[in-house]
């Protein structure tokens, strides 16, 4: 048990990137990022968190008198249950087989089994953050409203701490089996792009979750509940001891608790017992990637050798490095579904706030009355039309971060960059391909279809222009200014390719600089505009003006600085 506690801290002590971290500033920098994303993801859960209490609150209230509280706690609970295990796939798949320190650890006086257990534990600790924000509010406000008594308040701390271990030795077991079973997944690659979908689609639920239940009464809920019963049966087959939790906190009764307590140990020691048996020989058999060989023909190894462009062949050498999956979700992948996102959840709300019908017919009269005409003229339409290009393409910065990881991802292998007899100017000029055209996609397609629809209902011609202008000056201001800032400050030292993008704390500043500079240019229209009332045209005239020489003060500094900072590089 005492080496299974030591690798458990060595785990938690040791996550991904900072095994390079000889500095104790740099490892502090480190940690205190990552208590700086807990705590941004805390404030992002929080209204969740605040409903949920007032579910527990107000449920109890409203269906003791009815005698349906108990199913109120098991109904949340098999949702939570649904959650861990869920959110747990991804989790499991990144800390037992994305991980490259088995190798390390083998060697080690550690049993398989502890290995297992340890990474097990790690898991765990990482959800207790959910439970803190989604589990424990809801039981809280259930507790107050039924002024429970201190066998409750005890048996709810415990039901919070070992809530998610059977849901994630489901998920664990899950996930070792098909690694076990299925060989041509067992590859990184293929693990990526899951674990991405995965954590994407628990955000998008997340997401859908919290606009729902604050549009739920009392009474949705309590039809839900009625009419899912059979659910919760088959929930009560699948986590046999569900019953003796819920039953502990619905009778604050201590011996269904231990009794809970006890099956949760049980199916633990289970796990432990068979879980490295299955987890061992898939692990040690999995790959980076996944290749076909074949043999060329003739025709493709001359397409393949002849002679192209410098600057095109090193951007192309560029973007298929971007391909890479951790590079691809998180530089190139990101910036092009942001829109769809943002405006799927529009639209979901617009139609659940008024429904299907509703919102279908205030469109019909709009159009129909002309009352959509009459309200695309004029300027004001154009100024909101400008400044939302402007603030789309703000936006963009947080998202695209290629050009602001260009020379980090290079890593150790930017000593290829002097070898090759190509110029640092060229090189530069290449490594920016790649980071415009993404944000280029990620922001004026969608810009000109919307304002394309609008100046078919009335909207002035020249917003076209405008929103294209402004969207292009500043995606080419926010480009140049990235790579800058990390040319002058690479992160070249890095573990694995998630590292230089998730732990690479100079491109949130690069990110924090373009945000500020774009609040500034924005803030600057709305004063031209709204306060100094100046014409809509002289008013965007100035942005774009204004855009365009910081855009080309921002080229030269690249282009000079950055040529000197590359030679200085290559002499140290």
């Amino acid at each position: 048990m005492r080496n299974l506690w030591i690798l458990t801290r060595f785990l938690l002590k040791s996550g991904p990137g900072k095994s390079n971290q000889k500095s104790g500033k740099k490892k502090a920098f480190s940690d205190g990022g990552r208590i700086v994303v807990y705590l941004l993801l805390g404030v992002c859960l929080l209204p969740v968190s605040v409903l949920l209490f007032l579910l527990g609150y107000s449920g109890y209230t409203f269906l003791q008198p009815l005698g349906l509280e108990t199913l109120l706690i098991e109904f949340v609970c098999a949702i939570g249950m649904m959650v861990i295990f869920f959110y747990g796939l991804p989790l499991f798949l990144s800390e037992y087989y994305m991980d490259s320190d088995l190798v390390k650890l083998l060697p080690l006086p550690f049993t398989p089994a502890q290995i297992v257990g340890a990474k097990g534990f790690c898991c765990l600790l990482n959800e207790y953050y959910l439970i803190v924000l989604l589990f424990f509010p809801f039981l809280l406000g259930y507790g107050i409203s039924a002024k429970m008594g201190i066998f409750y308040w005890i048996n709810m701390i415990l039901a919070c701490l070992i809530f998610p271990v059977v849901p994630l030795v489901y998920a664990a077991v899950l996930t070792m089996l098909v690694m076990r079973l299925f060989k041509n997944i067992r590859n990184k690659d293929f693990l990526s792009y899951l674990g991405f979908a995965a954590s994407l689609i628990f955000a998008i639920g997340i997401n859908v979750f919290s606009r729902s239940i604050g549009n739920f009464e009392m009474q949705d809920i309590m039809n839900l509940m009625e009419s899912q019963k059979g659910t919760l049966r088959a929930f009560r087959t699948i986590f046999p001891n569900l019953p003796l939790m819920t039953g502990s906190l619905a009778d604050a009764s201590f011996l269904k608790m231990i009794l809970y307590i006890a099956t949760t140990a049980v199916i633990l020691a289970v796990f432990f017992a068979l879980a490295w048996k299955i987890y061992l020989p898939a692990v040690l058999g999995m790959s980076e990637t996944t290749s076909e060989k074949r043999i060329l023909s003739k025709e493709e190894v001359t397409r393949t050798v002849k002679s192209k462009n410098p600057v095109r062949t090193y951007a192309m050498i560029e973007w298929k490095n971007c391909t890479d999956p951790a590079w691809f979700m998180n530089c190139v992948l990101m910036p092009l579904i942001w829109p769809v996102f943002m405006l799927g959840i529009a639209l979901v709300s617009v139609i659940s706030s008024l429904g299907m019908a509703k919102t279908t017919g205030l469109w019909t009269r709009l159009v129909a009355d002309g009352t959509i005409f009459r309200l695309l003229k004029g300027e004001l339409p154009v100024a909101v039309a400008v400044l939302t290009a402007a603030g789309i393409a703000v936006m963009m910065s947080m998202f695209c971060v290629i050009s602001a990881t260009a020379m980090s991802r290079k890593g150790s292998e930017y000593i290829y960059m002097k070898c090759i007899p190509m110029s640092y100017h060229d090189q530069i000029r290449a490594m920016l391909v790649s980071g415009i055209l993404i944000s280029l996609l990620g922001t004026l397609p969608y810009a000109l279809v919307f304002n394309i629809i609008a100046v078919v209902f009335g909207l002035h011609p020249a917003t076209l222009l405008y929103t294209t202008a402004i969207t292009v000056l500043f995606t080419l201001f926010v480009n140049y200014e990235q790579l800058l800032f990390d040319l002058a400050f690479p992160k070249l030292n890095w573990e694995n390719e998630t590292a230089a993008i998730k732990s690479n704390n100079r491109s949130l500043i690069s990110v924090l600089i373009d945000l500020t500079v774009g609040a500034i240019l924005i803030g600057a229209g709305y004063l031209l505009y709204g306060k100094l009332h100046l014409n809509i045209h002289i008013t965007t005239s100035v942005m774009i003006l204004l855009t365009a020489v910081l855009t080309f003060a921002m080229r030269t500094a690249l282009f000079k600085w950055g040529v000197q900072v590359m030679e200085h590089l290559e002499s140290a």
